[in-house]
């Protein structure tokens, strides 16, 4: 590679890509206080708000029946009518046993984003940036029309 034995190396990348290509930088000359490192990786995989239990079907919610808009959970099959008494679409999920993803419960972090197959929501409280078109955030929006999930 016509390296010099002089010279500084900045990698930056996943560990074992910078380990791998470290170690052939060594074994060109460099010395370690040569070698300059910056992990560039995505996370290890989450699954916040999700854990193991007992399988619960999907459900309508307990309480008098609402009459506002209705909200279809479409994967799990469930088709109930908006309540007031829920705050967000993520309450409405978790009263029906919807499994679905969450973190923050304020529109920061985008682990709830799901599909919205149709219909429209407005926010609760707004989001730090708003997801793309064709999702939102359940953790932190209401229907203000009938809503179709992809949940």
């Amino acid at each position: 590679m016509g390296i010099p034995a002089e010279a500084n190396a900045y990698l930056c990348g996943p560990s074992a890509f910078m380990d791998d290509l470290a170690g052939f930088l060594r074994d060109l000359g460099l010395r370690p206080q040569q070698i300059h490192t910056e992990q560039f990786t995505a996370l290890p995989a989450i699954n916040p708000g999700v854990t193991v239990t007992a399988v619960i079907r999907p459900h309508q919610p307990p309480g008098p029946t609402a009459t506002e808009p209705l909200i279809t959970f479409a994967r799990s099959g469930i088709s109930t009518p908006w309540s007031p008494a829920q705050a967000t679409l993520l309450d409405l999920a978790e009263a029906c046993d919807v499994p679905t993803h969450w973190s923050c419960r304020t529109g920061v972090c985008h682990t709830c984003i799901t599909h919205l197959v149709a219909g429209d929501i407005t926010y609760t409280t707004p989001p730090l940036e708003l997801p793309e078109p064709g999702t939102v955030l359940v953790c932190c929006s209401k229907p203000t029309t009938e809503v179709v999930l992809d949940l």
